[in-house]
């Protein structure tokens, strides 16, 4: 299945996520949770810029992607969601996201929450909700 992310490596990363926030941001708690999410509510999530190098295989990798859920695969992406303001950030699933949106299917994701409503240096990387930077 090429060199897509398992959902074991996912989960780690989401537990180093988890911990990076913590101490980046110390006084705040977050709180873990696991979530389907709906076609609709794929297009609202801020898409932040992958980098570079992911920007560049983007494409080939979105047909991995699509390629492999013929074999079922569904790795959870990582997100951040901020309740009050109902923001949803994404971490780490940027072209697994594309694909669900383009296939306007649900797809699974681990949700990193904070306790308090504050703005995250992530946000800065936004483009902006999915449904605008891959069209509605």
């Amino acid at each position: 299945m090429n060199n897509l992310i398992q959902p074991a490596e996912e989960r780690a990363l989401f537990e180093k996520l988890t911990e990076y926030y913590k101490k980046l941001y110390p006084g705040l708690i977050f709180r873990k949770a696991e979530a389907v999410l709906k076609p609709e509510e794929i297009g609202d999530i801020l898409y932040t810029y992958p980098g570079e190098e992911t920007e560049a295989t983007f494409n080939e990798e979105v047909k991995h992607i699509e390629d492999a859920m013929q074999h079922k695969y569904d790795t959870p992406v990582i997100i951040l969601s901020k309740p009050k303001s109902k923001k949803i950030i994404l971490l780490d699933g940027h072209r697994r996201l594309k694909v669900a949106f383009k296939h306007k299917i649900g797809w699974k994701a681990f949700v990193i929450i904070p306790d308090k409503e504050i703005e995250f240096g992530i946000e800065k990387l936004a483009k902006g909700k999915i449904k605008d930077v891959f069209g509605a």
